[in-house]
């Protein structure tokens, strides 16, 4: 696990040069009669990007090295327009969890948003260093961004479950798999057996922690697993018409409020002949939609979560710099914590209109 960020002594080792030429090419100039070769300067360029050290002049003045900030970044935007608050709820807990703990918060919102997505490419590692560390949150991160963080030692909290080699990268994210799983055990104590999962089958790690939820509960039960891709609602709905589903899993990002209204023009009414469970919050709400059953992601929870495991991260770091006794050492369930995502009694469930005891 991360335990101290690079500093200017390690770049110094790294281009075989002191610390004062660091610092004389981080600013720029030279005091007179110091004279820097291009050759040096670019030894020492060449150190920093690799490290990815940022020079701090707020923490440098500060005792320790650090400035009670903490960041926030989010992969898109976090104010969206269009009633599509994906951020909000994160956000509320983030901040109740700063005041408890007397750090500020720094949004990060200067990198552009290229295709529905900001990155930290170019200066976006130099502004992180502002902040002592950075909760990062979103659906469309950059894995090698990722991965240059925990090369570099930066100190950060991913919101939500992600994977990486080695298993380094700090998160806490929502126990989708138990979750899903269980909402296939409420269908199936209600008599439900053609049980389906509808959503984008993707690579994301939500979508994959649904999918296995789904298999694991399907198999345990001897039920052979019905998938349904939903890239078209009408389509996705006329295949569930087609395979005769009694009752469907539903990804939240895609309308599902949509996807029910195509199954009720086919004849198919929720919940009484098809009962639909929505695994997680809508994304796109509609304000006239339904009350839906299923479980909810314990947003506010996790936002502040994670900020707590990210201030013990920098706390940790600042006394092994020191060596001085610091908090007792994290270990492997604090980096990683899964949240359970409570049931939700909805009007989207009911029994089969028939028997399906015997129906595989």
């Amino acid at each position: 696990m991360p335990r101290h960020r690079f500093t200017q002594a390690d770049v110094a080792a790294m281009a075989g040069v002191s610390q004062s030429t660091v610092s004389f090419v981080l600013n720029g100039n030279a005091p007179a009669g110091v004279r820097i070769s291009e050759e040096t300067r670019t030894r020492v360029l060449e150190a920093i990007r690799i490290t990815g050290y940022s020079a701090n002049p707020v923490a440098q003045r500060l005792a320790g090295g650090r400035n009670q900030i903490l960041g926030v970044f989010t992969y898109e935007k976090t104010f969206p327009r269009g009633g599509r608050d994906f951020y909000g709820a994160f956000l509320n807990g983030i901040e109740h969890a700063a005041e408890q703990l007397g750090v500020d918060m720094l949004l990060f919102t200067s990198a552009r948003v290229v295709d529905g997505r900001r990155r930290l490419t170019r200066d976006g590692w130099q502004r992180l260093g502002i902040a002592d560390g950075c909760l990062l949150l979103g659906q469309q991160e950059d894995q090698s961004e990722l991965q240059h963080l925990l090369d570099t030692n930066y100190p950060f909290v991913f919101i939500g479950k992600r994977r990486s080699e080695g298993r380094l990268l700090p998160y806490v994210g929502g126990d989708y798999v138990t979750a899903t799983a269980q909402q296939v055990r409420r269908l199936l104590d209600l008599g439900h057996r053609r049980i389906g999962y509808a959503g984008p089958q993707a690579a994301d790690q939500p979508t994959l922690d649904r999918i296995d939820g789904y298999r694991r509960a399907m198999r345990e039960a001897g039920l052979p697993l019905r998938l349904v891709d939903v890239h078209d609602v009408q389509e996705a709905a006329q295949e569930i018409v087609e395979r005769r589903l009694s009752a469907i899993l539903v990804a939240p990002e895609h309308y599902p409020d949509e996807l029910a209204d195509a199954l009720e023009e086919r004849g198919l009414r929720v919940p009484d002949d098809v009962s639909m469970l929505l695994l997680g919050q809508p994304l796109h709400p509609r304000h006239d939609g339904r009350h839906w059953s299923g479980f909810v992601v314990p947003r506010e929870e996790m936002g502040a979560r994670a900020l707590v495991l990210l201030s013990r991260i920098v706390e940790q770091e600042a006394k092994s710099a020191s060596a001085t006794r610091g908090p007792a050492p994290l270990d492997d369930d604090d980096y990683h914590q899964l949240l359970p995502c409570p049931d939700v009694d909805g009007a989207s469930i009911a029994a089969p209109a028939t028997s399906e005891r015997t129906a595989q």
